[in-house]
């Protein structure tokens, strides 16, 4: 096919996804050609927009890269009733027919709208005087960033495990909206690559205006363009530097990552401007609580059918081939998610009351999964009126910047302040106070610090995909790569390998 070809079939299908959501809304009129399409600011606009959407998709980050596949690939879940594809998910059982199909369906998804970022920054490259310097600079740096953020994932999801070295073949990285097979880099040479964008996205976003005027969040009082507000569901400033700091860890440059956490944590503005979630919005409110810590989200999706997960999925009245329930003591069991070895059940964590509830219905047992649950309108009468975080996926947040600085320091008292002041932030005692912190050291010294952050991982990021890649990254154990998880009878728990890098799908290589 022809590249201008590809072009108009590539825009015009990332445009018939668009949700043209209120957050989002540039909206095309029909299918367009390119010339067409980029003959107006509005078009690049809506190109863009394709994009994002596509991020929301089921293949990825609606669904797949979060909430579902992602979390069943690593044991979150009993599958005993499960539909056929989830058993074999979590046996991780991936050249099954319909688990390879939805496995080449994440990593072509990733791949279309990498090509479509190359091709809209083509563009902006050969545009002149629709854009203004600062929406030419923002909405590139935006581009390289989805291209960074997509590959950092695909690289995560299907590459080797760093532990073993990052001198192993990985995947291909598309830099050009020309069609060709790409070669296999290394885990390195990909690293190298995704940080070289994210360096030159951070400099184009000096000119984001979430610097100035923090997210946004909002519509503009005088009824204005909305194309540079919104910044918690664009690849803004402060996004792409914790996006840095997560390729460096991943790529074992600890140094580095600590130092682009540190840039975050350390900087007072930023600190006011994404604060830790507020108890009172949370756990004093119970007709729209803030489940998801929209505060600390430094980068996330709008979900225009995010209502419906927790209800076709989660709750008690989920269809059981598709339910998605942990194993009945591993909340708040014996050695469930909720339980420190040191300090026993922790059921003050703001994570525990807010985003877990007592399993409802027949036979119900353990806990079902409420981040996602849907919350009241602001005002009930008005279809319209929604708290901006209702339709809210996470992807990038806070919390994780303080267990890459607890990861990046070399001295273990300092590895125990920073996990102090994550649990802190999430509600839990000061171990000072408590006296605990020489045991915390002690055991860590011992070897168990990566079992105290492996919870912590599991605890905040439920949902949202990210121990997967943990449990891929660091040897939890001792001995390897391995999970704790409890058996499908719910009685006990036991270590069990397993398999975090499903095959490469055939596309995109050489």
């Amino acid at each position: 096919m022809k590249k201008q070809g590809l072009y108009i079939t590539i825009i015009a299908c990332l445009l018939g996804l668009s949700s043209c959501s209120d957050y989002l809304d540039v909206a095309p009129s029909d299918k367009q050609t390119s010339e067409q399409l980029f003959a107006s600011k509005a078009g690049f606009y809506a190109a863009a927009n394709g994009i994002y959407d596509g991020l929301s998709s089921d293949a990825l980050y609606g669904k797949q890269m979060t909430w579902e596949a992602i979390e069943i690939m690593c044991q979150s879940y009993s599958t005993m009733k499960s539909s056929t594809l989830y058993k074999n998910y979590a046996a991780n059982n991936y050249t099954e027919i319909y688990t390879a199909q939805a496995l080449s369906n994440i990593w072509g998804e990733a791949y279309k709208l990498i090509l479509a970022s190359n091709l809209l920054i083509d563009q902006i490259d050969r545009q002149s005087g629709l854009l203004t310097n600062q929406e030419r600079d923002c909405l590139k740096g935006e581009m390289l960033a989805t291209r960074a953020f997509l590959h950092l994932d695909m690289l995560r999801l299907f590459g080797p495990s760093p532990f073993n070295g990052i001198d192993q073949k990985a995947i291909p990285y598309n830099e050009s909206s020309n069609v060709a097979a790409l070669d296999l880099l290394t885990i390195k040479e990909v690293g190298e690559k995704i940080i070289r964008d994210l360096d030159e996205a951070e400099k184009l976003l000096s000119a984001d205006p979430i610097i100035e005027n923090g997210p946004m969040m909002s519509e503009p009082e005088d009824g204005g363009s909305v194309q540079l507000r919104y910044r918690q569901y664009r690849f803004n400033y402060y996004a792409v530097i914790a996006l840095k700091a997560r390729a460096y860890l991943w790529v074992n440059d600890k140094e580095n990552a600590k130092a682009q956490a540190l840039r975050l944590i350390t900087d007072e503005k930023v600190q006011n401007m994404f604060p830790a979630v507020d108890p009172n919005a949370l756990l004093a409110n119970s007709s729209n609580p803030d489940r998801v810590f929209s505060s600390e989200v430094l980068l996330g999706i709008y979900d225009k059918d995010r209502n419906n997960v927790y209800t076709n999925y989660f709750s008690g009245s989920a269809p059981s081939a598709q339910m998605l329930q942990p194993y009945s003591a591993y909340i708040v069991g014996q050695y469930g998610l909720f339980s420190n070895m040191l300090l026993g059940i922790e059921n003050s964590d703001y994570r525990f009351q807010s985003q877990w509830e007592a399993a409802t219905g027949t036979g119900a047992t353990g806990h079902n999964f409420t981040k996602y649950k849907e919350i009241d309108r602001p005002d009930a009468t008005d279809e319209n009126s929604e708290y901006y975080y209702a339709k809210m996926i996470p992807l990038v947040r806070m919390q994780e910047m303080y267990y890459i600085a607890l990861e990046g320091s070399s001295d273990t008292n300092e590895k125990v302040d920073w996990y102090n002041k994550a649990r802190m932030r999430r509600g839990l005692p000061d171990l000072n106070v408590l006296n605990m912190t020489p045991y915390f050291t002690m055991y860590w010294d011992y070897g168990y610090g990566n079992v105290f952050l492996s919870n912590e991982y599991r605890r905040e990021f439920w949902g949202e995909g990210q121990w997967f890649y943990f449990a891929k990254r660091v040897d939890i154990v001792g001995n390897g790569i391995a999970v704790g998880y409890y058996s499908d009878n719910g009685a006990s728990q036991a270590l069990a390998q397993y398999n975090p890098q499903p095959p490469l799908p055939s596309g995109e290589m050489k």
